[in-house]
């Protein structure tokens, strides 16, 4: 996101969404450290770091090949001396092996002829297995600031085990599934998952450092962090990050997460950053294969969905800038207010009318609904209008309340199990269609969501994703 535009975040499932104003913020220190290293970019979000002192005068094939010399990994190249394949992984059709730097504003840049570049003035190359229309990883934040110095395997450089601040729920969860967990000495005061996170925080082991939208500095200062991890989809964090910067602390600011590519690359900068990539790449692979999965099965072509924060005659709902909207764009269905807005904005019930949905999702950020009754005096509290559109008509009202609802405020961690619980509610014939035994029929999710005893996370607990939360 520039940094002067204008847009709507949505803070917690107990804070609604607001608007904040990003203003241009003027940086202290250099895009790049003092570390250097290549990045080996495999594409599909599979990446390694591998930190290597660029000596004077080696060039970009001399930095591939001590890489890969220091993982092991064998580099064959083609006729013309450009690389054909590293560790086995070749190019494709339009998909080619080539070397980038990066420029002033941390963006990466194709080299013609690596092998009469010099690299000893760069810190950070990549060797990435790219083409038209693909996307490198980054190897800056949303900042511009690199993230491969802070750590190695959840130890500072120093040697002692991390201490890390997260200043937003969707971090603390980013954050805590690559293996940063144990690590979090502090959060905001709406970062609730997982339990064992409540717990320390209720224990006194994790201190509470402000809000959302307004951290206190003077709190996270005083926790004498190794690293602060931020929300860059608002700006009170980038400028928070700009002034603890200027105090000598190391920040990581993550990508404004509107979808799933967002969602993988922040999952890559927490666990590199943490020096855990290989956990990072872990968990990447195993997000990935879900999502895929999920996402093959559903089928919601031509279905009409409206997703609500609360039933007001005005609620706030998702427009096409929004991770939620690129949900169900992934499964096939139409969101009725993705050409609105560009996030999340108010919507009157009469629009809501007009639109005719198929299907509606609440997100109930109240009381958590456990029960058929209390999911039947929720819908009686609706609107008029809407009770005369096709979703209500046709018993298509769906609520997460709880746990659940969080999932679909927060863009995080749990993107995957979301994803799976929206298609399974939405398009369980083909679900069941693709396994008979796998039946959710209900109306509601709540904390219990993720219970293994209630087998609405197939594809999620099949690839692993659950372990960090236990």
């Amino acid at each position: 996101m520039q940094a002067s535009s204008v847009k709507i975040v949505m803070a917690t499932v107990t804070a609604v969404v607001a608007l904040v104003l990003i203003g241009t913020v003027g940086f202290t220190v250099d895009s790049v450290d003092e570390r250097q290293g290549v990045m080996l970019d495999f594409s599909y979000y599979n990446v390694e770091w591998v930190e290597l002192d660029f000596t004077e005068g080696m060039n970009g094939m001399d930095a591939l090949d001590a890489a890969c010399y220091e993982q092991g990994y064998k580099v064959v190249l083609n006729d013309d001396g450009t690389v054909y394949s590293v560790d086995g992984m070749p190019e494709l059709m339009n998909v080619e092996w080539g070397m980038y730097v990066l420029d002033s504003n941390g963006a990466w840049v194709e080299i013609d002829d690596p092998s009469s570049y010099d690299v000893s003035g760069e810190r950070i190359i990549s060797w990435a297995r790219t083409g038209p229309g693909s996307e490198m990883m980054p190897a800056v934040d949303q900042t511009g600031f690199t993230y491969y110095s802070y750590a190695k395997d959840g130890r500072s450089l120093d040697g002692n085990d991390l201490r890390i601040v997260t200043l937003a729920p969707s971090v603390t969860e980013t954050v805590a599934a690559v293996g940063g967990l144990q690590y979090i000495t502090a959060t905001d005061r709406y970062s609730d998952y997982p339990n064992s996170l409540v717990e320390r925080q209720d224990g006194g082991d994790i201190a509470i450092v402000g809000g959302y939208t307004d951290p206190n500095y003077e709190l996270v200062v005083a926790q004498n962090p190794d690293i602060v991890f931020l929300d860059g989809g608002t700006g009170e964090h980038v400028t928070m990050a700009d002034k603890l910067r200027k105090s000598g602390i190391n920040c990581v600011v993550l990508y404004e997460a509107t979808d799933t590519d967002d969602f993988l690359k922040n999952l890559w900068i927490c666990a590199s950053a943490i020096g855990c990539s290989e956990d990072g790449n872990r968990y990447i692979s195993d997000a990935s294969e879900a999502l895929n999965t999920i996402s093959g099965i559903t089928d919601l072509s031509g279905r009409k969905v409206f997703i609500s924060l609360g039933i007001s005659d005005s609620p706030y709902t998702p427009g096409s800038g929004t991770y939620v909207d690129s949900m169900i764009q992934s499964l096939g269905g139409d969101n009725i207010f993705a050409d609105d807005s560009s996030s999340w904005f108010m919507v009157s019930k009469e629009a809501v009318y007009n639109n005719q949905p198929d299907i509606i999702i609440v997100i109930h950020d109240a009381e958590e609904i456990t029960s058929q009754r209390e999911y039947r005096k929720l819908l009686s509290n609706f609107n008029d209008l809407w009770k005369m559109t096709p979703a209500y008509e046709n018993g298509e009202v769906y609520v997460f309340s709880g746990d659940a609802a969080s999932l679909l405020s927060r863009p995080g961690a749990r993107l995957p199990e979301a994803l799976e619980l929206m298609a399974k509610i939405m398009d369980p014939d083909s679900f069941i269609a693709a396994d008979p035994t796998d039946v959710v029929g209900v109306k509601y999710y709540n904390d219990s969501y993720n219970d293994p005893e209630n087998g609405y996370l197939t594809y999620v607990k099949a690839q692993g994703l659950l372990e960090w939360q236990k």
